[in-house]
């Protein structure tokens, strides 16, 4: 029996080694990344071992913008293990949801060496303009766009890992209490006594939405 369970061992499949469970770096979004306009978003990162980190955002329209650091000379050295909250200016979330329905890009980029800000720096704050470019190549591809950005921040073009995770807007919430404003026509009345009128109506109301769930890729450029 033993020579046809060697044979048996030899002729079945590989099975893929498992993904490693602590990537050199990961990035992800409070309540899943599930948005709506208007929401406040937190952003947290968290590299394998201490190294530099930046982190690009594209919206939904293209548009292109630094999550970490703040500004170009701000401290971007982080320590490996350590979950971070990546703060926006004022020690506010990262960023506040302005993009419409559709998804949003977040990328993470770590490298062992500092990155370097020259072709994306003005006045000592991010050049908007030369992050977003043309626009619709972050709108078409933004993971290839985000991509791009961090390896022109790369001295001499050096290597470095990210990882992608995607937001998510819907139109509405999944359950929300909302107010209204309705121009229309509305009843009044008091016991007894009852009539219409034209006017505005204030109230308040539940509305449902979908639930869309956000999801990330982890990679590396080198």
């Amino acid at each position: 029996m033993l020579i046809p369970l060697l044979l048996l061992a030899s002729t079945a499949p590989a099975v893929p080694s498992a993904a490693p469970s602590n990537p050199p770096v990961h990035v992800w979004f409070n309540s899943s990344g599930d948005y709506t306009y208007g929401d406040r978003a937190k952003v947290y990162a968290k590299s394998a071992q201490s190294g530099y980190l930046v982190v690009l955002r594209a919206d939904i329209d293209g548009r292109v913008r630094v999550l970490f650091p703040v500004d170009p000379p701000d401290e971007q050295g982080i320590t490996g293990g350590k979950k971070y909250e990546l703060k926006g200016r004022g020690g506010r979330e990262a960023f506040v949801v302005d993009d419409t329905i559709g998804n949003g890009t977040v990328l993470a980029a770590y490298s062992r060496t500092p990155f370097r800000f020259d072709q994306f720096e003005k006045d000592g704050h991010w050049d908007s303009a030369a992050l977003t470019g043309q626009g619709q190549d972050a709108k078409t591809d933004p993971e290839a766009r985000l991509r791009d950005i961090v390896q022109r921040m790369r001295p001499g073009g050096g290597a470095f890992d990210y990882d992608v995770a995607t937001y998510v807007v819907s139109a509405q919430p999944r359950y929300a209490r909302d107010n209204y404003y309705d121009p229309g026509y509305y009843g009044y009345g008091w016991p007894g006594w009852w009539g219409y009128g034209f006017g505005p109506r204030f109230g308040a109301g539940f509305v449902f939405a979908p639930r869309f769930h956000s999801g990330f890729h982890r990679g590396g450029f080198r």
